[in-house]
């Protein structure tokens, strides 16, 4: 699970959005209500409350201040910062409020901005000396949270850090704007903003500093820490989870780390009061076999440490991923009834184990595959007590796993039994989280389990019982939520891509400037304009769909792109390149050729060889244009870039795995199977046999990233194989789908065939195009040409379209998707219902290609 989603679903109950728009309606901080000093001007960006004084001119970068508090001390560190500053004439910023200060240190926020609550920028080395005396003492035992990125002043809540204090944009290694600081020659390099203190080499500290850093750099494990690490499990900002081995008696443990004001919950309490009542529960369940056994419990410096035992064994969740037949080829009955043996087992001795926690009266509160250890014999134990309580004398905590965690407000025991119910579901469909879009889904869910799986009788009935769902009003009237399931239940298809199509439509939001429809949270980080994400590829699908267009959206499109500062993304799928061809498809020529003159201006920068952002995408729209508008100029582009990408795939290819053992992204969007696309295109333009030599070459790149498993080739990232479009064999095997309408060889169409099984598999945790079940539908269609005379292909194709209707949910009567991470909704073309309606139009009509510079497959 990709956890940094779970930030941006506080906003809205049905679409990610940022976690600023949940922070701006709750209440602020003082200084962000009151009206500022006179010589003085206030601004919100974001989460952020900015103060800047009118006769102060700020450096561009230098060292700045950043300051950590607790929840409970942030308004009185507030108060004695900004008074200080306002006396001293000193700019700084703030979070706006006690919203914006959870969100920024829950514990699974980013962690490079953990502990930051205020920002102060001197104006000299001499000013920021004076400033950290000055605070220092005013502060003492207010700090909060440890700032990762920073270097700690003494040991108070003050932190320091070399970075921009004005926005200034530069590139990264991959081409996309990122903020810039400027070294010595005048260049702006990357203002590095990770989890780690860093100072660029050409920085000069003050000489009082100096000492500081060395002490920063030498500093090691305190010699008394009692255990030797041996690996980290896990990171989040309330702490790690390491596998050490204790030195006095070498026996291998858990240890399970917290650090004080980091990882808040959403009522605001941190990790280490979570870890002392872990402690706590454990130490009165220890008679339990079934609960993982707790050894110690101690704070060394300010971080807090629970020893627990190291289970010999794996998750449940690992467990069923292995297990599943859903996700393998072609699975047998029998593996299919053992399968189902198996998981009615395990989930029956977790129900046993929490009905033994209720009798003592107390709740678990964090039930979910991932805190369940199945030993090599077949038991269950359950670890992770930090969110559990008693039953009937406080409140439950309220956070926990998406898909496990109620919709609704329930008692501590309730929310027990919903998170049993949902793990019985899960090992068979794990969708439980859709429950929080639409709970009549529930019911649909447990209705497809029964009938493609042999659980036993009442098995249905008592997940239901133990769900206990009521209405879901927040997604649309009963009514309107009746309609959506019988539209989903039904087998008109047609009619099923109207209301797809009436929900996208519906989601416009034409007064935000950010973006136009609803869609993944990389809208937040690459924009919402472009064509995976953004507006642009709403449009493209919409329009290709044949659900026509809607010039006042087009017109938004192109007004945020001249309206837009500094630098653009100039992608395929992120960037103009992306929104030029979209505007060209749907038949918007003059808007198209004004994106198209703004690529001129912009120039185009130094790119990553990819598909997704960089240049390969690149080149396919300049040769694209070229052909559309007969401009040599544009063509001669498109071989200039393509003939560098060649150098470097020829001469220096990109290894399966690096040296550090990190396995490589390999697919149709961030592989080399991007630029073979290219080439196989280009080859189609001039004629010249020398570009499918280097399509083939690349393409073999990318199969030298592949695992066998069942007689399919997936990609293998070192943990898990994948089959999809944008990271896996699926988008391997478009690519190489296209080299095969010009070059077939035996070992070719075999190696087709391998790609093509590993897209059988009837299940895909996620219904979009870019990581999916839509896009594996979509590669199946697209191999049509290849396969003429096999009707399995059309039995495939069928079963993965029955199969979309699981991740159906119901919106105001209409029929919508979740995004990546399943949590909210999506509208756009990567990961939400336009791209899947455009899929679904492919397959009722031949003409219509699957992605952008695919031949569709009535041209085959």
């Amino acid at each position: 699970m990709k956890l940094q989603y779970i930030e941006y679903c506080f906003a809205d109950r049905l679409f990610y959005d940022e976690s600023s728009k949940w922070a701006s309606e709750q209440q602020n901080y003082r200084q962000a209500t009151t009206p500022p000093p006179e010589g003085w001007i206030t601004n919100r960006k974001g989460p952020w409350f900015n103060y800047a004084c009118i006769s102060v001119r700020i450096p561009a970068q230098g060292w700045k201040i950043h300051v950590s508090a607790r929840l409970e001390t942030a308004q009185q560190v507030l108060d004695i910062v900004s008074e200080y500053c306002l006396k001293n004439k000193i700019n700084f910023k703030f979070l706006i409020g006690e919203a914006a200060f959870i969100g920024r240190n829950l514990k699974y926020a980013d962690r490079g901005g953990s502990g930051k609550f205020i920002t102060i920028y001197p104006t000299s080395d001499e000013q920021l000396r004076q400033i950290l005396d000055d605070l220092d003492p005013a502060l003492h035992g207010l700090g909060g949270a440890y700032i990762l990125s920073d270097l700690r002043w003494k040991d108070g809540p003050l932190y320091l850090r070399y970075g921009g204090f004005i926005e200034r944009m530069t590139r990264n290694e991959l081409g996309e704007p990122a903020m810039a600081i400027e070294n010595p020659d005048g260049e702006l390099e990357v203002d590095r903003r990770d989890p780690v203190f860093y100072v660029p080499e050409w920085v000069t500290p003050p000489a009082w500093l100096v000492p500081h850093l060395e002490e920063r750099r030498n500093n090691e494990a305190p010699a008394d820490f009692p255990y030797e690490i041996e690996s980290a499990l896990h990171f989040s900002n309330g702490g790690g989870l390491y596998v050490a081995v204790e030195k006095a008696t070498g026996r291998k443990v858990v240890l399970k780390e917290a650090r004080p004001g980091a990882g808040l919950d959403q009522k605001g309490r941190d990790a280490v009061s979570r870890l002392r009542r872990e402690y706590e529960f454990l130490t009165k369940l220890a008679d339990l076999d079934a609960v993982v056994d707790c050894y110690d419990y101690f704070q060394l410096w300010e971080h807090h440490f629970l020893v627990q035992e190291l289970v010999d064994g794996v998750t449940l969740n690992k467990r069923m991923v292995h297990r599943t037949p859903m996700i393998k080829p072609d699975p047998s009955e029998e593996e299919i009834a053992e399968f189902t043996a198996w998981a009615v087992d395990i989930t029956s001795q977790v129900d046993e184990v929490i009905g033994r926690l209720h009798e003592r009266g107390i709740a678990f509160g964090d039930l979910h595959p991932n805190n369940i250890m199945i030993t090599e014999d077949g038991k269950v134990k359950l670890l992770d007590f930090e969110l559990a309580t008693y039953a009937h004398e406080e409140q439950r905590i309220g956070m926990g796993a998406p898909g496990f965690v109620p919709p609704d407000r329930r008692d501590a025991l309730s929310a027990d039994r919903y998170a049993l119910g949902c793990l019985k579901l899960a090992p068979f469909v794990p969708l439980t989280v859709l429950f929080t879009l639409d709970t009549t889904r529930a019911k649909a869910l447990v209705e497809f389990v029964e009938q493609r799986f042999p659980v036993p009788d009442g098995w249905g009935r008592r997940v239901l019982e133990l769900l206990d769902l009521g209405p879901s009003d927040w997604a649309g009237t009963p009514e309107q939520m009746k309609r959506s399931s019988e539209l989903i239940a039904g087998s008109d298809w047609q009619a099923i891509e109207d209301s797809i199509a009436r929900a996208v439509w519906a989601s416009a939001t034409p007064d935000r400037e950010d973006r136009l429809f609803p869609g993944d949270v990389e809208q937040f980080h690459v924009g919402g304009l472009g064509f995976g994400y953004g507006a642009a590829g709403v449009l493209y699908a919409m329009a290709k769909a044949g659900y026509g267009r809607r010039e006042e959206h087009e017109a938004w499109l192109l007004q945020r792109l001249r309206d837009h500062r500094g630098l653009h993304r100039v992608g395929l799928y992120d960037g103009l390149h992306g929104i030029a061809y979209a505007f060209e498809e749907i038949g918007n020529r003059d808007a198209a050729l004004e994106v198209l003159d703004i690529i001129d201006e912009t120039g185009t920068p130094q790119l990553a060889d990819e598909l997704m952002t960089g240049a390969s995408g690149v080149a396919l729209t300049q040769l694209y244009f070229a052909t559309k508008l007969n401009d040599q100029g544009r063509r001669d582009v498109a071989i200039k870039q393509a003939e560098q990408i060649a150098d470097r795939l020829l001469n220096d290819p990109p290894k399966p795995v690096d040296e550090s053992g990190r396995h490589r992204r390999a697919g149709l969007l961030y592989g080399t199977s991007g630029p073979a696309l290219l080439f196989v295109r280009l080859y189609e333009d001039t004629k010249d046999p020398s570009y499918l030599d280097v399509a083939e070459h690349a393409l073999r790149l990318d199969l030298d990233c592949c695992a066998e498993s069942e007689d399919a080739l997936l990609v293998n990232e070192g943990w898990r194989l994948m089959p999809y479009i944008g990271i896996g064999s699926a988008g391997i095997g478009l690519a190489l789908a296209e080299l095969l309408r010009h070059r077939r060889t035996d070992e070719l169409t075999t190696t087709l065939d391998r790609l093509r099984r590993a897209a059988h598999a009837e299940f895909h945790i996620c219904p979009m195009v870019f990581y999916g079940t839509a896009g594996q539908m979509g590669f199946l269609h697209h191999l049509r040409a290849h396969y003429p005379d096999d009707p399995s292909l059309d039995t495939l194709i069928a079963v993965k379209r029955e199969r979309l209707k699981l991740h159906m949910v119901g919106l105001r009567g209409e029929i919508a998707f979740p995004g990546d991470q399943l949590m909210r909704l999506s509208m756009d073309f990567g990961t939400g219902s336009a791209g899947i309606l455009h899929v679904l139009a492919a397959l009722r009509d031949p003409s219509l290609e699957l992605l952008p510079f695919l031949r569709p497959f009535a041209g085959s």
